[in-house]
């Protein structure tokens, strides 16, 4: 052979190897992320069976009122900093002052959450509520240190790692959890718990990392680092408006307990969506990061790389995401059913409606690490604050009319929200809809094939003594299949056709 001829296919013989490594990388830490958040998942269903087997509905309540506090608190706390060390790359110095300013802003957050606990103590004399609330002031603070481990570990591509800490944290906190209601501890049990998981993942951390911050900062990285904050810190407030709005308007013209409902049917809905769109975001960090710096000499084409980097990567998510929130809607009674039990299933329908709202978000996961890589995180909170906006309005409108109505303009939410999603990554992300569109074709036709796999499995005749649970996984197992065998059929239909042009371009 030709010893050029040689080279070259030496050469792309490296690269093709290089890539099916990368790829294999991905993958595996995708599925650690994904089995990460689901035992997060889990962990808090236990937790929450065990809190009510225990906890009056008076003190559950409570809990639940306080948690939502204290979350809007560490939000606060927590400022995008970690996120900020994602996109940056990465020097020391730039972790000693990100996590000054971490301790800084956790400090500051925690001295008020802690003064008004003092006062609220005194003034009612509740001392209960007193340790709960010194607890949180506590988690607060170690919330916004462990955010900045979280971002060097995701920055260097440690996503195993991570999710690694991110087990055992949730395993000592369900056995703090139960050890302390065991004990008698009721309500404080559930924060301790909450504290224990954080302090776990906080000191795993730093062992994986083998790094301790120096207090260090200078006013440029502080402009820079707060310039980056305030659009990450708006994007986090507004969702997390729109994550509890909802509960609260329901309860205020319906009642708690429609509001327990719809409260059970977004927890579901958003169990499944944290399982797909956490990895998904935290990969595609990774993914964006290494597109930009492939070739760190071309700054320009930066850009360009990381817009075709995430034209592949929505196309995958969303082969993957979509058919979880298909087979959700049409099994939602089941497992409402199985999870909760009959007294709970007016929220089944919700559950059905809510995942197409879902649906239609998939493409909104990745949003955030594509606009900060290339530099228009700020196109966010703007349009963000318009769909809270927009969300909440139709919320209170409908609300009155009951859980149906309310959950049927969340779709109208949803499809609003794609469609200026659809926008900003193609005006700002630089990735091309149309080919997405064009590309996403097998996954629609898969999905289609889905839905009719599981109609004609209802008209099937299976013995009345099988298990509802037994009939449910019959009919879910033969969407899957059709599913995957639709979708594998056509991409293969796809890769051949397109083989001739390839091979008449490299000609």
């Amino acid at each position: 052979m030709n010893p050029a001829k040689f080279k070259t296919v030496q050469s792309l013989k490296n690269r093709l190897q290089s890539l099916m490594a990368r790829q294999h990388s991905l993958v595996s830490d995708g599925m650690f992320t994904m089995i990460a958040k689901g035992t997060s998942q889990l962990v808090q269903l236990l937790i929450f069976i065990l809190g009510a087997r225990v906890l009056t509905s008076a003190e559950f309540g409570f809990f639940a009122f306080t948690s939502a506090f204290v979350v809007m608190l560490i939000v606060l706390a927590e400022g995008g900093w970690g996120e900020f060390l994602m996109k940056s790359h990465g020097t020391e110095a730039d972790y000693d002052q990100a996590a000054t300013t971490a301790m800084i802003s956790g400090l500051i957050v925690s001295t008020l959450a802690l003064a008004g606990a003092l006062a609220m103590g005194s003034w009612f004399g509740d001392m209960l509520h007193l340790e709960i609330l010194v607890i949180s002031s506590a988690l607060i603070f170690v919330c916004a240190l462990s955010t900045i481990y979280d971002g060097i570990l995701v920055a260097r591509g440690r996503l195993k790692d991570q999710a690694k800490i991110r087990i055992v944290s949730e395993l000592v906190g369900l056995a703090v959890v139960a050890a302390g209601l065991w004990s008698g501890w009721n309500i404080i049990a559930l924060f301790a718990g909450r504290l224990a998981a954080q302090v776990a993942s906080l000191g795993c951390s730093m062992l994986a990392v083998l790094w301790l911050p120096k207090i260090r900062l200078t006013r440029p990285f502080l402009r820079e680092i707060l310039g980056f904050s305030r659009h990450i810190l708006a994007n986090r407030l507004i969702v997390f408006l729109r994550s509890y709005s909802a509960t609260l308007a329901v309860g205020s013209f319906l009642g708690l307990a429609e509001a327990g409902y719809y409260r059970a049917a977004e927890r579901i809905v958003a169990s499944i969506s944290e399982l797909l769109a956490e990895p998904a975001r935290m990969l595609g960090w990774v993914v964006f990061r290494k597109a930009r710096d492939r070739h760190p000499q071309d700054i320009a084409g930066g850009n360009a790389r990381i817009a075709a980097a995430a034209n592949s990567f929505v196309v995958l998510f969303v082969a993957i995401a979509a058919p979880f929130y298909l087979g959700l809607s049409l099994a939602s009674g089941a497992l409402i059913n199985f999870v909760l039990g009959d007294a709970w299933m007016p929220a089944a329908i919700v559950v059905s409606i809510l995942a197409i709202r879902q649906l239609l978000l998939i493409p909104a996961a990745i949003i955030e690490p594509l606009l900060s890589m290339v530099g228009e995180l700020k196109r966010l909170p703007p349009i963000a604050l318009m769909n809270g906006g927009i969300s909440i309005a139709l919320i209170v409108a409908l609300a009155p009319f009951g859980l149906i109505p309310l959950a049927l303009g969340q779709v109208v939410v949803g499809a609003f929200w794609l469609g200026t999603m659809i926008w900003l990554q193609q005006r700002h992300g630089g990735l091309d809809w149309v080919r997405i569109a064009r590309r996403c074709g097998p996954t629609l036709a898969a999905l289609g094939a889905m839905l009719l796999a599981d109609f004609a499995l209802n008209y099937i005749t299976l013995p009345a003594s099988l298990p509802n649970a037994l009939t449910t996984g019959f009919q879910v197992a033969g969407g899957a299949i059709a599913y995957i065998a639709v979708l594998a059929v056509l991409h293969k239909l796809v890769v051949t056709s397109a083989e001739p042009l390839v091979q008449q371009r490299n000609s």
